[in-house]
């Protein structure tokens, strides 16, 4: 059994002040008892607000660079049915929501409802029946987001796998019937320390796989359910030429998937780059020849291209 790092237990147990979507400029001490990372954002004008040029470990730059090859689709531009357009030139700086947690459920398909709550088995389902049945209330100074994903699901079908960031943690197996408990140890952290025995029940294990997240709610927005296909093709493709995509006989690589709504289907496409230190870096308005330009400077370079930049988290 994993014993949690402490940066874990302080993000679940820290009363948050309420959190908005800037950036906290310098060093945090763990006895101020203040969020250990902090929001990415913009200023009115657009700019991204960073520390000396840089945002964490990132660097910034302006635009993404043009493609070096042709996959066969690098050019391909989605269709989008009259009256259901994006909004193209839009200034994105500061379009993505404030998420103290973000939870990637894997489900092993992308035919999910038009909301996840609505399919039974869904963790979302589960926070739902859970404020009904047991009067259960998110910590209003708390945001988090559930998101579901392609990627396969446990084999006993009785439970969840789960990646968790910031915290940059991966749950091979959270059983339906600890739902209550994962919630309030890890989504409602002024009721953390009422199940902290969690830890020992549950394994859990640092990921050193990046993702790119890329989002396909078909059902939810026809917009990113076109877009998702042709980016999730590319960017295998385009990885798989650099040697860089995941594969499952060594454990290497970044892993692509089709996740569900995000926020923002005016701006499809939408992706989130949840890389292995826990940090998310979320692009719009994505298109298949951006893709080198995504790999080259965020997956291999680690820096934020600006043009495309929605906002995101970093850890400290």
């Amino acid at each position: 059994m994993m014993h949690r790092p402490s940066i874990v237990r302080r993000i679940a147990t820290v009363p948050y002040a309420k959190i908005v979507f800037r950036w906290l400029a310098g060093t945090v001490e763990p006895r101020k008892r203040t969020p250990i990372f902090s929001f990415l954002s913009s200023t009115g004008d657009g700019e991204i607000s960073s520390e000396n040029g840089k945002i964490g470990r990132y660097d910034v730059t302006d635009s993404c660079p043009a493609p070096e090859f042709d996959t066969g689709c690098t050019h391909c531009e989605p269709q989008y049915p009259v009256g259901s357009e994006v909004k193209t030139g839009a200034v994105l700086a500061g379009t993505a929501p404030s998420v103290g947690r973000h939870l990637l459920v894997s489900t092993g398909h992308t035919n999910w409802p038009k909301r996840p709550e609505q399919d039974p088995v869904s963790l979302e389902a589960k926070v739902r029946d859970l404020q009904v049945t047991r009067g259960l209330r998110r910590d209003s100074d708390f945001n988090f987001m559930i998101t579901s994903t392609d990627m396969n699901t446990p084999s006993d079908k009785s439970s969840w796998s789960i990646y968790m960031y910031p915290d940059n943690l991966y749950f091979p197996r959270v059983p339906f019937d600890e739902a209550e408990s994962f919630v309030k140890r890890y989504l409602i952290p002024s009721q953390a320390k009422e199940v902290e025995d969690l830890d020992e029940r549950i394994d859990a294990v640092k990921p050193q796989n990046p993702i790119i997240a890329i989002c396909g709610h078909t059902a939810r927005d026809v917009r990113c359910g076109i877009t998702a296909p042709l980016l999730k093709a590319e960017f295998e493709r385009v990885l798989d030429t650099k040697g860089l995509m995941y594969d499952e006989t060594t454990g290497e690589g970044t892993k692509v998937s089709i996740v569900s709504h995000v926020g923002g289907h005016v701006y499809a496409g939408n992706l989130i780059y949840f890389d292995k230190w826990g940090n998310s870096i979320w692009y719009g308005l994505v298109r298949p020849e951006h893709v080198q330009g995504i790999v080259k400077e965020t997956v291999e370079g680690g820096r934020i291209i600006r043009a495309l930049f929605r906002g995101g988290s970093v850890v400290r």
